[in-house]
């Protein structure tokens, strides 16, 4: 862990760029960083094996709190960005947060999901995605084999780019999953051509399956179908026991949702063992 060489990358932004200059500091909570008074911190959720119900990867959220402690909406974080490259330096910053408290608790062989800005990948030069963010994440004591990238694939128009993007990524070692599947523009067309490693579905699928007859027929064919293209599917927002039962028995291989764990500043595996304990 190299926290000198990250405060260095962060601080050679210029201040037309970065409107402020940030901190990184620990606490019993973990790492957090302090953006024009803004706390950034991580906040971790499990994704189960349908099978075994063991941690399969842990998703990284950001949480954000201003001067006064009161959460701040992350939408509402990134709107503040002046521009590209200052939402560009946002979501960096964000990323390391979580790959510093992930590198603190993980264990050998546990896998961090990182969601990637739709405008951050608009932003960045066709064929060097992943460049600067591979140093990053060496500073944080991880390597990109460890990392899945999420990515709201219908947040992107330009096929042609997020297609270099992904490609991109995929050569330094990242694996790639589309986040958010059947919400939006989201079409099977696109996952011919982007090859993703996970697919995430949407949790409006879920919900659909549960009220309507045709959508939980339908549930089961999707899933399969995306695994025919090779990737695995995670099913988000699993809430009940009837909601797990039903995409367990529709196929899905990874689920994610409270159902199993809530949002919480410590990996599911350091909770489980801190209980047991």
């Amino acid at each position: 862990m190299q926290l000198n060489r990250l405060l260095s990358y962060f601080n050679q932004w210029p201040v037309g760029v970065a409107q402020h200059r940030p901190t990184l500091s620990f606490s019993d909570h973990g790492a957090f960083a302090m953006y024009g008074g803004l706390r950034l911190y991580s906040a971790f959720q499990p994704i189960m094996h349908a099978h075994t119900g063991q941690p399969f990867a842990h998703e990284a959220l950001l949480r954000v709190t201003d001067h006064e402690g009161q959460p701040m909406a992350i939408d509402r974080f990134f709107a503040r960005a002046g521009g590209a490259e200052e939402l560009v330096y946002l979501d960096r910053l964000s990323r390391v947060v979580h790959a510093l408290n992930f590198s603190s608790q993980a264990d050998t062989g546990e896998l961090l999901f990182l969601n990637v800005h739709g405008r951050h990948l608009l932003s960045i030069a066709s064929g060097k995605h992943g460049t600067t963010f591979e140093t990053l994440l060496g500073y944080c004591g991880l390597q990109p084999e460890q990392v899945v990238l999420e990515i709201v694939e219908s947040e992107i128009e330009d096929l042609a780019l997020l297609d270099a993007a992904i490609n991109s990524y995929k050569r330094k070692g990242f694996r790639i999953a589309i986040d958010d599947f059947g919400a939006g523009h989201s079409n099977f067309d696109r996952l011919w051509q982007l090859t993703p490693d996970l697919v995430k579905l949407d949790r409006s699928l879920l919900t659909q399956s549960m009220v309507n007859p045709r959508a939980r027929t339908v549930l089961p064919g999707l899933i399969s179908m995306i695994a025919a293209l090779g990737a695995q599917v995670v099913c988000e927002g699993v809430e009940t026991e009837a909601q797990h039962q039903l995409v367990v028995q529709s196929g899905a291989a990874l689920l994610q949702g409270f159902y199993y764990a809530r949002p919480a500043v410590s990996l599911f595996s350091a909770r489980a063992a801190s209980h047991a304990a």
